[in-house]
């Protein structure tokens, strides 16, 4: 016998074996069994998600001589004839686009069915029609016989007519869960007697992209090549990275670790991984760790700007994979601008031992004291200039620390220090204490660890003798909530570590709406 591949033999033949269309599959039933059958339907979605396989499933159930609760019985002449059924009309429009081809289904459809009730025309892909043979279209889709029915499919609604489109009842195809699939595989696997491990049925639904053909169609490929599928199997057959390997990478990112990442990266492009489906893993990823830190606050080195910047990049690069250009180095440059390339920050452990207390001059004591932030735990020292600012936090303090910040970048000639400052925004200010937001993460992290040479620019300048810290808006927003907050309890901020005040600003003082201004 003939072997019929896992897609064509597993093709649902009733409403109930179609999966991920719920609320389609439900409309259509509902409108076989109160006889509400429109002249003409158009199914769009993403391609395998069974929008021909709804079309035909449907024409057997509005002809059906005994139907079930709005399903097709598959029992009676018309149900077991289905497939060799002259009333039902399937017309590829991708190959047949062209007027004389309309013309001629436009003069077959004044004639009656031969078996059934109606007579079905199904034309796949209808966006490919011509625009003339769109034009013979119409008419018919206005006022067709009243035996005849057309169900248009597309995977690609945008290129339909509005003319067309507004003569047809749209149902809209979602690109099948992952769950929803792994669920129909697994039935498909026992019946098949293929021996597949989970992890590895996760993996081809989630490489098919929401299309049941294309999960059927790698399990039946990969069902050829192993006696049994595994994950491995998978990754090196289809060139693809696991979800651990997703994380992983991501991990390099947020832990800072360039070396790690580059090997990694080296490891991917040397195995010939499918760049389109690594960035869609990586976009997926970080598009759940921007949501975390949205909601949960999750917080890392990386901001949700971080995130959010990092999925537009890679989204962008999709488009540039057909270029004559290594995409692999695409990725590389987009992803190693979330990392802190500080010399500082990036010393080996060699580098780290060989660097004695006793090799310090005077000479150098300059660097030493700024590079202090570097020294201690960073997010530790943005904390307390947080927390410090908030003792004296006002309205006032803060519109002088504007003009201050202004007339530094009108005096200056420290270029280094001016982009900083002309990219960052004040948001609170005491006398002594400024918080700044930037979008940038890369930014922040280099501003806090450039503070020191910030803050003796400025007062060089004789604006102002202040103490800054950057962070980045996302987390000024947080902290912003938690100030609120506390001032609801009644929470008396009290300086700590860097400089102890001899007075002490009331509660009142403090939190009163006058002198304070959020931002």
């Amino acid at each position: 016998m003939k072997y019929k591949v896992l897609y064509r033999k597993y093709r649902p033949d009733d409403f109930e074996n179609i999966i991920g269309q719920d609320y389609i599959i439900k409309t259509l039933k509902n409108s076989i069994i109160h006889n509400n059958i429109s002249h003409a339907y158009i199914f769009s979605g993403p391609r395998g998600t069974g929008k021909t396989t709804t079309a035909k499933v449907f024409s057997k159930a509005i002809n059906c001589l005994e139907p079930v609760d709005g399903s097709p019985c598959c029992k009676c002449d018309f149900c077991t004839n289905f497939h060799d059924n002259p009333d039902i009309i399937e017309i590829d429009a991708a190959s047949n686009n062209g007027v004389d081809e309309i013309r001629g289904l436009i003069e077959n459809v004044k004639l009656t069915p031969t078996n059934g009730k109606y007579k079905v025309y199904i034309i796949d892909e209808v966006h490919m029609l011509s625009t003339s043979a769109f034009n013979a279209l119409l008419l018919t889709l206005e006022e067709p016989p009243a035996h005849s029915i057309f169900i248009l499919a597309t995977t690609n609604i945008e290129n339909v007519p509005i003319t067309i489109l507004s003569r047809c009842q749209r149902f809209d195809f979602q690109k099948i869960k992952v769950s929803d699939i792994v669920k129909r595989l697994k039935e498909i696997c026992k019946l098949e007697n293929i021996n597949i491990d989970d992890d590895a049925l996760e993996e081809i639904a989630y490489l098919s992209e929401g299309g049941m053909r294309d999960a059927l169609s790698l399990l039946d490929q990969l069902s050829k090549n192993a006696d049994k599928i595994t994950l491995d199997l998978i990754e090196k057959q289809i060139k693809t990275i696991s979800q651990k390997g997703i994380n992983d990478l991501i991990k390099t990112i947020e832990d800072n670790d360039v070396d790690k990442f580059l090997n990694l990266v080296n490891e991917y492009r040397n195995r010939a991984v499918d760049y389109k489906s690594l960035i869609k893993k990586i976009i997926d990823v970080v598009s759940n760790k921007a949501k975390n830190y949205k909601i949960n606050g999750q917080y890392n080195r990386l901001q949700f700007t971080d995130y959010k910047n990092m999925i537009l990049s890679l989204a962008d690069s999709l488009s540039k994979i057909n270029i004559n250009v290594d995409s692999y180095t695409i990725l590389e440059m987009i992803l190693l601008d979330y990392f802190n390339t500080d010399k500082e920050i990036q010393k080996s452990s060699v580098e780290k031992e060989v660097k004695k207390e006793d090799e310090i001059t005077e000479n150098n004591q300059t660097n030493i004291d700024e590079n202090k932030v570097e020294n201690n735990n960073l997010e530790e020292f943005i904390n307390i200039r947080i927390n410090n600012c908030f003792v004296e936090a006002k309205k006032t303090a803060l519109e002088q620390a504007k003009k201050d910040l202004k007339n530094y970048l009108t005096i200056s000639n420290n270029g280094k220090t001016k982009a900083i400052l002309e990219d960052s925004n004040v948001v609170a200010a005491s006398t002594s204490y400024l918080i700044l937001t930037t979008n940038n993460k890369h930014n922040v992290d280099m501003a806090n660890k450039m503070s020191l040479e910030i803050e003796n620019d400025i007062e060089k300048e004789n604006i102002g003798k202040y103490k800054l810290v950057f962070i980045g808006e996302d987390r000024w927003n947080h902290e912003k909530e938690k100030y609120i907050t506390n001032l609801k309890n009644k929470k008396v901020y009290k300086y700590i570590e860097e400089k102890v005040l001899e007075s002490k600003t009331e509660i009142n003082d403090v939190f009163d709406k006058d002198k304070v201004e959020i931002i």
